[in-house]
């Protein structure tokens, strides 16, 4: 049975998918638009955006908050329709995405000749699938993203094919680290996101966001210190029918961070940054506030979304017990 539905959710999405293809790119935003109209009226996903964004903007007006939620809403849809219509298509990323900053081709060259990666810092603003698109395509070097499996493996094959165009390579989320460091020997520039939460007993770490701590992997600060590999940030953000891609290195020698916690806060400090500058193609509902460090002080604790929770000893250790 469970064969059955995975069959039908993909040819119900290939169907889609090549539908999508087809079409101008202006239609996608108008798509988007109405797609993006459950995610502001279901209470489930309402309520995750709004508190989202009343926590990390609470100096804006509720119909500021309100608006920014349903361009957000709308913008997350569009970032699929996108990843669809530019998959496979250098001509349409020729066309549409604009490198920022050709500097940076010159470290990636330098790299690349030298048979080394680095680590590209990213997060869910603006596209980031269409990010990872555009590095192979204008900088020609062996690219590898971290992605996480798919309940549907039908559904996932079409996920995963999108994104192992040229030299790009997918490694699972299921034991990301181990290879991780493969692929870094082998040469590669591996991409990763920042701005998911992760707990303390699996190598997170609480670190500033907006004002609120946030559980954050230390893997970017273990990978960089370990493997002395230069860091850059990436942003893919929309303006009309128009992509930027900025990469900005982080020029810091990170052996002059105190710790790991000093050089991630650094890293969400950049990502705020760019936040705050586009926070209409944010993906806000994802539940980025859930956890509340155990020594937050009331006042603290009184800032969080509602939907947020004090974390648990199993949080912190696989050792406690289960409550």
């Amino acid at each position: 049975m469970k064969r059955i539905r995975h069959l039908f959710e993909y040819y119900l999405v290939i169907s889609f998918y090549h539908f999508v293809r087809i079409l101008p790119l202006g239609m996608l935003f108008v798509i988007a638009r109405i797609a993006g109209f459950p995610f502001m009226i279901l209470p489930v996903y309402r309520k995750v955006i709004l508190g989202n964004l009343r926590a990390a903007f609470p100096e804006k007006s509720e119909a500021e908050i309100s608006s920014l939620g349903w361009e957000s809403a709308g913008n997350t849809c569009l970032a699929l329709l996108e990843f669809f219509w530019f998959t496979k298509r250098p001509d349409r990323i020729g066309k549409h995405v604009k490198l920022e900053d050709e500097t940076v081709r010159e470290l990636f060259r330098k790299r690349k000749e030298e048979g080394k990666g680095l680590l590209i810092i990213t997060q869910h603003l603006g596209n980031w699938e269409l990010a990872g698109l555009s590095f192979s395509h204008y900088l020609d070097v062996p690219f590898a993203v971290v992605g996480r499996t798919l309940p549907n493996p039908y559904l996932e094959k079409i996920i995963f094919s999108g994104r192992s165009t040229n030299n790009t390579r997918v490694i699972s989320a299921k034991g990301a680290v181990k290879g991780m460091m493969q692929s870094f020997k082998e040469g590669y520039f591996i991409a990763t996101l920042i701005d998911q939460n992760t707990r303390v007993r699996d190598g997170g770490v609480f670190v500033n966001f907006f004002g609120l701590p946030v559980p954050t992997s230390r893997a970017p600060a273990l990978f960089a210190a370990k493997l002395n590999l230069p860091c850059v940030f990436a942003s893919c953000t929309r303006n009309g029918q128009n992509y930027t891609l900025e990469l900005t290195p982080f020029h810091e020698d990170f052996t002059s961070y105190a710790n790991d916690e000093a050089l991630i806060q650094d890293v969400l400090a950049r990502s705020e940054k760019y936040i705050r500058k586009y926070p209409e193609q944010y993906v806000w509902f994802y539940r980025r506030f859930q956890y509340i460090p155990q020594d937050a002080s009331e006042e603290l604790k009184a800032k969080f979304p509602s939907y947020a929770e004090l974390a648990g000893p199993r949080f912190y250790s696989n050792l406690a017990k289960k409550d």
